[in-house]
């Protein structure tokens, strides 16, 4: 058996990853749940998995993960309204992780808007209401908000259990390295969203040496430790030249990864690995067979229960875009759990549920509705799990054809993630790697491998330490034009082209975002497809002029337009030009010659108001590193640039 110690490897500089004193926390925040996992290196030379340390110590529970839920209902019991601690009827957000990178259609949007309006006009403003707190904040809160102030908790009591298992001496005087995971398929978008409300939550007050943070993907974290975790226990050993898959099954989604073993050292244990192929996922983890569960839920009751469950009486706000689980929805999802952990498969298993009061009082025996319960067969089940077993297994399969492709074999299926503790998830793994004489392995430590092993990376054990990210110093945009809405802009900033569409002119696009995440050696580059239209005769009469016989050709101001491009450091931006300060923000002008567009990306059109003119079509780009670079080309043609500090 290899010995459990893990031995950190030699880097760059010749001294070892894990010998510097420091703090490393990981955050796993999950669709579900969220966990923790910290370890202080004091300079020795070896780590054992048991030095890294889980928070288990969350309000009114412990447990090696706490729920990703969190209510803004008052509580006439004093709970926390997060977690495991929320009042009895109260509006809980839930699953709100994948409202980060949720692209909604315009049939979204409008349905969104309906519930605001619908929350809206529920309100109670009454002096009652302000004074018992019960105005649903929720409605004003973008996901971002919402997964803020969940992590703002989690931070506070991470910070409460490191200061009481190593004293408050540790965070005040050491260097703590923040990692935070994220799935394999991540939006920059929701990778934004991600950094600024960890940044917010672990800020220095809480943290004072706080001195990085960085990014580790679930499926990569996951991977390290369930390796270290298999060669410790001599499961599932690995030797030279083998191929492995890792399969990260959270709330959310179902991360994979695929790797290959470099080079064991059997008197150490330690390995070294190279990824195969690239990382893939989707989302259809365990919480899309709890909608699914809610699916059956609302084929089976009937549209006025089903009303009755959801809405819950007219002091319900709606949900304003969110996932919100209310008292009695929760009760039915608590029963659920059990029997979705429970289940395996077994064709003969039928549970009931208790429903709640006032829902299914008439009994339909067709439906399974009896005494006020409804019947759960393993037909029932099988047919909720089928989407997110499904799509695990095709995922898995596309993995093992990329390792293939590569002319190589796997070995192994590691299977991880909180998802992966359904035995019924397990049985059909196993089978699916028996058709393929592949080992299939369940780490005994699901729900906190990702965590840990984010710690193992953090640490630089076996591997590259993840490089530090930062957050975007300033706002930056361009000065644009938008259509016209009475609603949003003034008539005196408005002006018709030649086809007769009103436009706002004189307004700002935000392109990036202040405290956007800026990774080392991977510019954040955001683009705008914008054009511009100029009569004919303008164009033709300005081409001409202006040419130097020395300094060659300078364009008549006539045939140029300008690209204004501004950065603001403030945390609220105008969205006009003229509310921007010149002494405060930055503005810099980029000018444009239209001759210098290409053909192909020029277009002449007629029309009986405007007669004969042209159109121009730009592309301004923003890619901003360690410093800022602002370039416009047409077709692929440089028109303008320039570099700025950030």
């Amino acid at each position: 058996m290899l010995p459990p110690a893990l031995i950190a490897p030699t880097v760059a500089n010749g001294q070892q990853a894990a010998s510097e004193a420091r703090l490393v926390i990981a955050l796993d925040y999950g669709t579900t749940y969220t966990g923790v996992a910290y370890v202080q290196v004091t300079g020795r030379d070896t780590l054992d998995l048991d030095n890294v340390r889980v928070v288990t110590r969350w309000a009114k529970e412990e447990t090696l993960k706490v729920p990703s839920r969190y209510s803004y209902s008052p509580s006439p019991k004093g709970c926390t309204q997060w977690g495991h601690d929320i009042d009895d009827n109260s509006r809980i957000m839930a699953w709100t992780k994948l409202e980060l990178e949720q692209t909604k259609t315009r049939t979204q949007e409008l349905g969104i808007l309906c519930e605001l309006f619908y929350g809206v006009a529920l309100m109670d403003f009454s002096e009652e209401a302000i004074i018992n707190n019960d105005i649903p904040r929720h409605l004003a809160k973008e996901a971002e908000d919402i997964v803020r102030d969940y992590l703002d908790e989690i931070a506070e009591t991470t910070s409460e259990d490191i200061i009481s298992s190593l004293g408050h001496h540790v965070p005040d005087r050491i260097p703590v390295d923040l990692i935070v995971t994220h799935p394999a398929k991540w939006s920059d978008s929701a990778m934004n969203s991600t950094y600024r409300a960890v940044a917010a939550a672990f800020n220095t007050a809480r943290f004072p040496k706080l001195r990085s943070i960085s990014f580790v993907s679930e499926p990569e974290a996951c991977a390290h430790f369930t390796l270290r975790a298999a060669q410790n226990k001599d499961r599932g050993r690995l030797k030279r030249n083998d191929c492995f898959v890792v399969v990260d099954a959270g709330g959310g989604t179902v991360d994979l990864a695929s790797f290959q073993v470099i080079s064991v050292d059997s008197s150490t244990g330690q390995f070294r690995l190279a990824p195969v192929g690239y990382i893939t996922g989707d989302k259809c983890g365990a919480t899309f067979i709890d909608k699914s569960f809610e699916d059956f839920l609302e084929q089976r009751l009937g549209k006025e229960d089903w009303k009755k469950l959801k809405k819950e009486g007219s002091r319900d706000a709606g949900a304003g875009g969110h996932t919100l689980m209310n008292d009695k929805m929760r009760q039915l999802h608590k029963q659920f759990e059990a029997i979705k952990h429970e289940f395996k498969g077994d064709s003969a298993l039928a549970k009931t549920i208790t429903l709640p009061t006032g829902i299914g009082t008439i009994d339909n025996e067709e439906m399974g509705i009896v005494n006020g319960t409804i019947r759960i067969t393993a037909d029932d089940l099988k047919q909720m799990f089928k989407a997110s077993v499904d799509r695990t297994l095709i995922l898995v399969a596309g993995q093992i054809t990329q390792i293939e492709l590569s002319k190589k074999r796997v070995r192994n299926i590691f299977l991880s993630g909180g998802f992966a503790s359904s035995e019924y998830l397990y049985r059909r793994m196993v089978q699916f790697g028996q058709t393929r004489h592949i080992n299939v392995e369940r780490g005994g430590d699901c729900w906190t491998a990702v965590a840990k092993g984010a710690v193992l990376k953090g640490l630089g054990i076996c591997s590259e330490k993840p490089l530090p990210v930062k957050g975007c110093p300033r706002h930056y945009g361009v000065k644009t034009r938008t259509h016209f809405a009475p609603y949003q802009h003034k008539l005196s900033e408005t002006e018709m082209d030649p086809e007769g569409v009103q436009w706002a002119t004189d307004q700002i696009r935000w392109l990036v975002q202040k405290g956007d995440v800026i990774h080392p050696g991977k510019p954040t580059q955001v683009t705008y497809e914008c054009h511009w239209s100029m009569k004919a005769s303008t164009y033709s009469s300005g081409k001409g002029r202006g040419r130097d016989p020395i300094t060659g050709y300078t364009p008549s101001t006539e045939v140029t337009r300008d690209v204004v491009f501004v950065a603001s450091a403030r945390d609220e931006v105008p969205t006009r030009y003229a509310e921007i300060e010149k002494g405060v923000d930055q503005v810099v002008s980029l000018r444009c010659d239209l001759t210098e567009v290409p053909d192909h990306m020029t277009a002449t059109y007629q029309n009986k108001q405007s007669g004969k003119y042209m159109k121009f079509w730009v592309t301004v780009t923003v890619s901003v590193s360690d410093k800022v670079r602002i370039k416009i080309t047409s077709g692929g043609k440089e028109l303008a640039s320039t570099d700025l500090p950030l």
